[in-house]
């Protein structure tokens, strides 16, 4: 959850700062973004593939 936050609040930052015209940090936090949106999605996954290994369930 704190990787989903952290994209979702760079994500706003990031226009707030387009809009103002100020590409330098702008940049920035959309290079953060994008860096906690893989971060949030790598998670997801190793949590979803925990979660069936420890139910024994096979492979969707």
């Amino acid at each position: 959850m704190v990787w989903l936050i952290t994209a979702l609040v760079c994500a706003g930052i990031t226009v707030y700062f387009l809009i103002t015209k100020d590409t330098d940090s702008a940049l920035y936090f959309l290079f953060v973004f994008i860096i906690a949106s893989i971060m949030y999605l790598l998670r997801r996954y190793q949590r979803k593939n925990q979660d069936r290994l420890a139910n024994n369930e096979p492979r969707k």
